[in-house]
């Protein structure tokens, strides 16, 4: 039998490793990393902290799903003794330039890693440098770091960034990507699972089931992950229904799925369509001046709740839908007035895809991407798998 001194020096080390993972922020849960993720209201971004080297302080970043790598102001207060630059004939250079028009690189070889650096929110680039710094990931039972590859900006490239965000945590498939150097480090299979929620969210390398429960895994709806050379997360889309009824559109389309563009954007064509629709299946619903950025808003005509209709997105076949509704479609804008939460995007040819699925849409829905397979497995969130998450994850 262990005496009291051995069992009770036990329980001090389980403490503080526990404490030690929640101060951080990022826990190791079975096979992957998690990033718990926070709402802001203001802006519609989500917030992530990513801890790195021996700076006391983690750093919040904007999660942006289309980001080809993570990017922050090291200027901004965050020291780490261990954080050095990448010189501009490393392996590290390279991937950062191989394939990615959103990323490029200029300089003399033997000097640092030079980077073109674009912030997405607002559309502006910026010179910054390739660096690398230590990612400690941990739990009780085992302990580990990665070597991570990111870029130092310089701080006018947090223009449009939510309050508190000093960079961008990158999720897309580009080769230095977050996701895409921890599955190389860690030689697990290439996924990304993403449930946005103004409180409770969470980015992460795990499976929907090691997250969620089996139950939520076995629920997920997949639908084929488009090829995009920016390495973008786009979705084939045959319809688009207001009400069960399809608009008259010429397809097939395609929507790219954001994290930083906070409502639905259609190519404008698309949106008169659907802005006439949509006006049409709300009968008890009466318009009312738009409030921007928004085109159409309503206000109950009478004490009774307006029944605003669905939104339907049937994607590879008209089988498989995305159905939208509640308050992933509305938006509150104060005095009783609601507005829809689909803008008009303009008409921007040089648009890769005429749909931007935004963040309200996308919020509470748990997102699989298998970047192995090119597919995405979506489906809500149940009450099941909430629980499970709150006990595995936190």
């Amino acid at each position: 039998m262990a005496s009291s001194s051995s069992c009770l020096n036990l329980l001090v080390f389980s403490f503080l490793s526990v404490l030690l993972i929640t101060k951080s922020q990022i826990s190791d849960s079975v096979n992957g990393v998690v990033f718990p993720v926070t709402g802001d209201l203001s802006t519609g971004q989500y917030l992530a902290e990513i801890r790195l080297g021996d700076s006391p302080e983690p750093v919040k970043l904007v999660v942006d799903l289309s980001g080809p790598l993570l990017w922050f102001d090291c200027s901004s207060g965050h020291i780490s003794s261990s954080r050095s630059l990448v010189s501009g004939s490393s392996s590290g250079c390279l991937k950062a330039k191989a394939g990615n028009d959103r990323v490029t690189s200029r300089g003399d070889h033997n000097t640092e890693c030079d980077l073109l650096v674009r912030n997405g929110v607002v559309g502006i680039t910026a010179r910054g440098e390739l660096a690398t710094d230590v990612l400690s990931l941990g739990s009780v039972s085992s302990q580990g770091t990665v070597d991570l590859l990111f870029a130092c900006a310089p701080p006018l490239l947090l223009r449009g960034l939510a309050s508190g965000g000093k960079g961008v945590m990158g999720l897309s498939k580009a080769q230095i990507s977050l996701p895409s150097q921890l599955a190389a480090e860690t030689n697990e299979r290439r996924r990304l699972t993403v449930y946005l929620s103004p409180s409770n969210g969470v980015v992460s390398t795990n499976s929907v089931e090691d997250l969620f429960g089996t139950a939520a895994s076995s629920s997920l709806v997949y639908t084929p992950l488009s090829t995009s050379t920016s390495g973008d997360y786009v979705i084939n889309v045959k319809s688009i229904r207001v009400n069960g009824k399809k608009l008259s559109l010429e397809g097939p389309l395609s929507a790219e799925l954001s994290t930083v563009v906070p409502y639905t954007t259609l190519e404008s064509s698309i949106y008169e369509l659907f802005a006439e629709a949509y006006v049409k299946a709300a009968t008890n619903a009466k318009s009312v001046a738009p409030v921007a950025p928004f085109g159409l808003c309503f206000t109950s005509t009478s004490s009774a709740e307006v029944e605003f209709p669905a939104v339907e997105l049937a994607l590879q076949s008209e089988m498989v839908r995305w159905r939208i509704q509640g308050k992933n479609l509305l938006v509150d804008a104060g005095g009783g007035v609601q507005c829809l939460g689909v803008v008009n995007g303009g008409s921007n040819s040089n648009r890769v895809s005429p749909i931007i699925m935004g963040g309200l849409q996308l919020e509470g829905f748990v997102l699989d991407f298998d970047l192995g397979n090119s597919a995405m497995g979506f489906g809500e969130r149940t009450r099941s798998s909430s629980d499970s998450f709150r006990q595995e994850a936190f």
